[in-house]
């Protein structure tokens, strides 16, 4: 379960107005104004349309008190409910079964909460145990993330990847392997994404690495064609030296002989 700053976001809950994946910071749905707006807090999604949504968590089992953002650095399983709402009781073990396997097989790359607007944290917490929750509890009194992806009534799950977009939600109580495979494809697009951008930044790493090894050849080339011609300058001095010691050696033996005739001459 990932460990970051965040808030886990309460809102209404339920269907999802509209079809496909909508962007965080959506338009509402229909001619009601955002419950946001509504309570009169007008200036509140205005002030947070450049950043992720920031929700308070609760100090509860598998939850820690802090804040969370949505969108966050990985993709994000988020379940709107209220406590006094049979179907979300009902939801809660399913919720538990999917999430153990999603954290299992995909560790930090998911994120998953449950978000409410109701109650205090005392009694959030005591029907969080009684549940069996053992994730992010999410408390969102302004229901800010509710009204950013147009949720109404609950229970409700969505997922939500890294740049915000809503990519699968469902309504009402669904059974673990629905919550899996609304959520897996979605983290495996992720996974790629981010693998493909770190393969595009080792790319463009190589050609300097490239550079050295070819200046270091080359320098390696010039050092060799140096002891070259050091070889062959030694090899020619060697040779002139020989050369003139033979000389020496001839003109020795003329000289000698020239004596030795003389001599005779003389006798």
């Amino acid at each position: 379960m990932r460990r970051r700053d965040l808030i886990a976001g309460v809102g209404s809950l339920g269907v999802l107005a509209g079809a496909g994946g909508v962007l965080w910071r959506g338009i509402p749905v229909g001619d009601e104004p955002p419950a946001a707006d509504a309570g009169g807090d007008e200036d509140t999604e205005d002030d947070d349309s450049d950043g992720p949504i920031v929700l308070e968590t609760i100090d509860a089992t598998g939850s820690e008190e802090g804040t969370i953002e949505v969108p966050n650095d990985g993709v994000t399983v988020v379940m709107f409910f209220s406590p006094s709402c049979g179907s979300c009781q009902a939801l809660m073990p399913n919720l538990r079964e999917a999430s153990d396997q999603l954290n299992e097989e995909y560790g930090d790359d998911v994120t998953i909460v449950s978000v409410t607007s109701n109650r205090s944290e005392d009694e959030l917490r005591e029907w969080w145990d009684e549940h069996d929750g053992n994730w992010y509890l999410g408390h969102d009194p302004g229901r800010t993330l509710g009204v950013t992806y147009q949720v109404v009534g609950y229970p409700v799950i969505i997922v939500i990847d890294e740049n915000g977009e809503k990519h699968w939600d469902e309504n009402g109580v669904i059974n673990p392997r629905q919550i899996y495979y609304g959520a897996a494809p979605v983290i495996d697009e992720y996974r790629e994404r981010t693998e493909a951008a770190d393969d595009a930044d080792d790319a463009e790493e190589e050609p300097s690495g490239t550079d050295s090894e070819g200046e270091e050849s080359d320098d390696e080339g010039s050092d060799e064609e140096g002891s070259d011609s050091e070889g062959s300058d030694g090899e020619d001095s060697e040779g002139e030296a020989t050369d003139e010691d033979d000389e020496s050696g001839d003109s020795a033996e003329n000289e000698e002989n020239e004596d030795v005739e003389e001599a005779e001459t003389d006798d």
